[in-house]
């Protein structure tokens, strides 16, 4: 049975949610939804909580970040540079100098850039995404469309197509992955009373290395698209199909016990 977690802000959302998976068998969850109202709003208490989830990160996986996690979703401070469009040519580049042999890159660098149907061409959905989103404020505005589970993400974003959808998975690069693949398999958007609200799935997600890192890439995603797009932010809906409390990313049981009790 599916679990749902409303929230107004991003960290007390995924705190309730670690508690929630703290007393689960195994610590694990199938279908965890986490809907949040206001998913760019942080006070001082959520950033006191992100600043000790880092501390717990820094100690037990050395290298790793509530803000590095979150850039592979969205490289805000890129955009800040050098704004859209000049940010996409920086971030490919960037990667392509720093990207690791053997990883699939990161869920940006899928938004912005994919190999096209013939093997050849790449295209840039996101890019595309947003210029449809624009254009829908002069025509007609579907509030849902397509879903690319079923339509190819190439005809869906082409110019005569409906689609607001951003696939992660690549059938060409993992289909032959059981490991080391992306665990967000898809990004919906939609148009609700004129605000623009995300949904996010994810086929398997840790929610002591890897959720709130997520939540804060998401939440600057979502800001991105908005601002650029002309529309208001509206809700972020996160579905977790298996979720994961893994504990000793965070030093163990009871340390991650005490973590989660310690937080107001």
């Amino acid at each position: 049975m599916a679990v749902l977690i409303h929230g107004d802000r991003i960290v007390p959302a995924w705190l309730e949610a670690a508690r929630h998976l703290a007393g689960c068998k195994a610590n694990t969850e199938r279908n965890l939804v986490l809907e949040i109202a206001t998913p760019g709003v942080l006070n001082e208490q959520d950033r006191d909580v992100i600043g000790a989830v880092d501390t717990a990160l820094q100690a037990n996986c050395p290298g790793l970040s509530v803000q590095t996690v979150a850039s592979t979703i969205f490289p805000s401070s890129l955009y800040k540079l050098d704004k859209r469009p000049a940010f996409y040519e920086s971030y490919v580049n960037a990667m392509a100098k720093g990207q690791k042999k053997g990883g699939w890159g990161t869920y940006a660098l899928r938004m912005i850039r994919r190999v096209a149907r013939n093997g050849k061409t790449t295209y840039n959905p996101l890019e595309t995404l947003v210029r449809k989103l624009q254009a829908s404020k002069e025509g007609r505005c579907y509030q849902a469309v397509y879903e690319l589970g079923v339509i190819d993400v190439e005809y869906d974003l082409q110019d005569d197509g409906f689609g607001f959808e951003l696939p992660l998975y690549d059938p060409a690069a993992d289909q032959k992955k059981p490991r080391n693949m992306p665990c967000l398999s898809h990004l919906s958007f939609k148009v609700t009373g004129g605000k623009l609200d995300i949904t996010a799935m994810y086929r398997s997600h840790w929610y002591c290395q890897r959720v709130l890192g997520n939540l804060v890439g998401l939440n600057n995603l979502h800001h991105y698209v908005a601002t650029e797009s002309g529309f208001e932010r509206g809700v972020l809906t996160v579905l977790s199909t298996h979720a994961l409390l893994d504990v000793k990313s965070f030093g163990g049981a009871k340390a991650t016990k005490a973590l989660l009790n310690s937080f107001g």
